[in-house]
């Protein structure tokens, strides 16, 4: 079997906890590892197995220690589509759109909407929102590891006559 590679940056922020250290640290100057492990509500080994590749792929680093408190911050900014900041009355507003989305790869038909997922991060989004609408909706959709959507097919719902 052919092994999927990908990039490493994507490649990481694909894994769950890694993408939540990183919108913690993004939203924050710094955090400790005290309060990254509550936030995630991880156990220590974890959170720093996931905090080492972070800082391998220089996102995060570990910027001082203060007595046994290691303080994190991010240094790298990735764009990523799933990114929101939560405004102080629950509303959420997107985070500035990725550099490579545009419309022109949207086919606006008649019957649907075909959205081409050129870029990789596009593509492990649409995975994870796959993986959600089948868990919210409780469907048995089995997703295999190694599928890659390139395209999204939106059909619209016929009106009855």
């Amino acid at each position: 079997m052919a092994r999927i590679r990908g990039d490493p940056i994507t490649t990481a922020l694909a894994h769950p906890t890694r993408r939540e250290l990183y919108v913690l640290l993004a939203q924050a100057e710094e955090m400790s590892t005290v309060q990254l492990q509550d936030a995630l509500e991880i156990d220590r080994y974890n959170l720093y197995h996931h905090l080492k590749k972070l800082s391998k792929l220089e996102l995060v680093e570990n910027h001082r220690d203060e007595g046994r408190a290691r303080w994190w911050r991010k240094i790298k900014d990735v764009s990523l589509p799933e990114l929101l900041h939560v405004q102080s009355n629950s509303n959420f507003s997107q985070a500035p759109p990725h550099p490579e989305a545009s419309t022109e790869s949207i086919d606006f038909s008649n019957e649907h909407i075909a959205i081409d997922l050129t870029d990789s991060r596009a593509q492990v989004l649409a995975k994870d929102m796959l993986k959600e609408i089948s868990e919210k909706f409780h469907l048995n959709i089995d997703i295999p590891w190694n599928f890659v959507p390139n395209q999204l097919i939106l059909m619209r719902k016929k009106k009855e006559q």
